[in-house]
């Protein structure tokens, strides 16, 4: 078997409305899997997990421990190998039963106590075929560390829903979204993304395509695994070749800022010697954050205009 499935044994009492689905690698869901609790609690939903290769019996145990607390069906699907991020959100949708699924990271927390109710009236309303709730930082202490992360998320991830709305698909991200099932079976998410980044955008551009709209909401949810700056910029570094396919698949893509200044900075020599002096003022706390955020910013276009050249 390539895969090992664990149900708590809860039987819905009436149809379930909404699947709430969420993908893990090595990251404990613990935290979320408490605020969602008693939230879901008589509600019309499911929680579906998938542990996408993180080969950990101990946290496995543990989840299992909390699944049996849970008052709705609730569910472990554990992929015995890595898959990836979008294969490991295409497993959670087959498994779901429920007509409309919420996908929620594991490492968001709800920012408000009726963040589920909040997903179940939307999930409710036929109208509504793509929602996007939104991403904060509320919950996140003030930390060295994590400051650089907190501003760069804040500066370009932290809209309002009228923001977001007026970059429709663009501004899509799988942490918080709801979708009908309907339209994830029409158009699953592209597994040959690899590492990190743009699956997401791709998805949603994809299906605006077909003409499924994006609702943008405020009922956000705040993302709890901001990385250190290093962290933060090896995964800006490792994004460039599912930059370059985003481009080369989506027209749209090439109105961005980011693609333009990607572009601009493609036609710059040196730029390795470049990245080199950007990256040590970036990591440097000697340095005013907002400076540091910008060079974070600059960093992910070099990498950018590598992966364009």
């Amino acid at each position: 078997m390539s895969e090992t499935i664990f149900t708590n044994g809860v039987k819905a009492e009436g149809p379930i409305v909404l699947s709430i689905a969420t993908p893990f690698f090595r990251n404990d869901p613990n935290v979320l899997l408490e605020s969602l609790s008693g939230q879901m609690a008589g509600q019309a939903v499911e929680l579906i997990l998938v542990d996408d290769g993180s080969a950990d019996p101990t946290l496995t145990s543990k989840l299992e421990a909390l699944l049996h607390g849970l008052s709705v069906p609730a569910s472990l699907i554990s992929l015995h190998h890595n898959q990836g991020r979008s294969a490991a959100r295409n497993r959670l949708i087959a498994a779901a039963q429920a007509p409309v699924i919420l996908f929620l990271d594991s490492d968001m927390a709800p920012d408000t106590a009726t963040f589920v109710s909040d997903w179940l009236e939307l999930a409710r309303d036929p109208d509504i075929e793509i929602a996007y709730g939104g991403f904060s930082t509320l919950q996140i202490a003030d930390c060295a560390a994590l400051a650089l992360a907190k501003l760069v998320a804040e500066k370009s991830d932290c809209a309002s829903a009228s923001e977001r709305q007026e970059r429709g698909a663009l501004a899509v991200a799988t942490s918080n979204l709801m979708v009908r099932k309907a339209i994830l079976d029409e158009t699953p998410f592209d597994s040959g993304f690899s590492g990190w980044g743009w699956e997401d955008v791709d998805w949603a551009l994809r299906a605006d395509a077909k003409g499924h709209r994006v609702r943008h909401v405020d009922i956000p949810a705040t993302h709890l695994g901001l990385d250190d700056a290093a962290t933060l910029l090896d995964k800006f570094a490792s994004a460039g070749p599912n930059f370059r396919k985003m481009v080369e698949r989506h027209p749209s893509m090439g109105t961005l800022p980011g693609t333009k200044l990607a572009r601009m900075l493609a036609r710059l020599p040196a730029r390795a010697w470049i990245k080199s002096i950007v990256k040590a003022l970036v990591l440097s706390e000697a340095l005013p954050l907002a400076l540091r955020a910008q060079g974070a910013r600059l960093w992910r276009a070099l990498w950018a205009a590598d992966a364009l050249s």
